[in-house]
């Protein structure tokens, strides 16, 4: 096979090796590979995560280069993103190169850990790492780029890797692209079918809710403008006619909650003053019970900063059949006796 690049991830802590991990970058270029995990793919999030999971699938090989530092460490599993990626390495079957930093060496302290936790997990990362038959120590950096070469090289030669390779009509360049663009569409293909499922699954359920003969206690307070004039009301509204008032408000939009109750307010309480409700949760509970029914759903924008609400296709119709004015059946002929 001729022509055929093998693309590299490397991986490692970011601020405390910049200069091992530029170094690495070309020595990596110049054994006509493709590096990639660099600085554009360093993980600080789990969703970062996800990302560079989608990349290290793409490689033929994986560079572990080890410092003196933990990194930054996921909430969620307790381990360092770069302890993640190369768990993650090992589970896809991708030959993993280590590269530990000899143990004697003395470097500055913003380029050790301090953190007495991160100490251990780093000591159990590095035995773990230093036990892949294609691990090694180095003292400087030039003793680590001609390991890493040798080792490349080497690998390589022994394990062999599918790698890229230009076709005849397409650079290498224009395939990544495409296979991005795949992944991309497979994914939203994914999430269609997800939504979809929802909302079968939401119908299947929402036979055993009540909606129609469902009665909401509302128990609210609203002050007069300009006055403590305090006006205590209850009432009694079918779940139907609150989501009469709800659906038309999300004619086309997604609204908030706080549109949702200033909606209620106006067209069920009549009145346009600022209500407080004696359960807070009353709001919450109607909009649970009609997202339990199929008839609503919720989406996260602006960086998970609101929630809003909106029909679903079964809300939509439940919509117009509430609202939409037919024909009668005399309406034609009472027109015809006009003209």
């Amino acid at each position: 096979m001729k022509n055929v690049k093998y693309q590299v991830f490397i991986s490692s802590t970011y601020s405390d090796l910049i200069e091992e991990r530029r170094k690495a970058l070309d020595i990596l270029l110049s054994a006509d590979c493709i590096p990639a995990g660099m600085e554009a793919f360093v993980a600080t999030d789990n969703e970062q995560f996800e990302v560079i999971k989608k990349v290290i699938d793409l490689c033929d090989y994986y560079v572990l280069i080890i410092g003196k530092r933990y990194g930054s460490v996921s909430p969620d599993t307790g381990m360092s993103y770069t302890e993640m990626e190369y768990e993650y390495a090992l589970s896809k079957n991708i030959p993993v190169l280590v590269f530990a930093i000899d143990e004697s060496v003395i470097l500055s302290e913003d380029k050790i850990e301090s953190d007495p936790d991160n100490i251990v997990k780093l000591n159990h990362f590095r035995n773990k790492a230093m036990k892949n038959r294609l691990a090694t120590v180095w003292k400087t950096d030039e003793e680590l780029i001609g390991r890493l070469a040798v080792s490349i090289m080497k690998a390589v030669s022994e394990i062999k890797r599918p790698g890229w390779q230009r076709a005849v009509d397409y650079d290498e360049a224009s395939l990544r692209r495409e296979i991005m663009d795949l992944q991309t569409e497979k994914q939203k293909l994914l999430n269609e079918i997800q939504e979809k499922q929802t909302q079968i699954d939401s119908y299947s359920k929402s036979n055993d809710l009540a909606f129609e003969d469902y009665l909401v206690h509302f128990e609210y307070t609203y002050y007069d403008y300009g006055s403590n004039v305090k006006h205590y009301r209850k009432q009694d509204i079918l779940l139907i006619d609150v989501f009469r008032v709800i659906s038309v408000q999300m004619l086309n939009v997604m609204i908030t909650e706080k549109s949702i109750v200033n909606a209620i307010s106006t067209n069920i309480f009549k009145t346009n003053r600022t209500v407080h409700f004696d359960d807070p949760q009353i709001i919450k509970i109607i909009l649970n019970q009609l997202t339990e029914l199929g008839l609503i759903y919720s989406i996260w924008r602006d960086n998970k900063s609101d929630l809003f609400w909106g029909l679903t296709e079964k809300g939509i119709r439940k919509r117009n059949e509430l609202v939409l004015v037919k024909n009668t059946p005399n309406s034609n002929k009472d027109d015809e006796n006009n003209e």
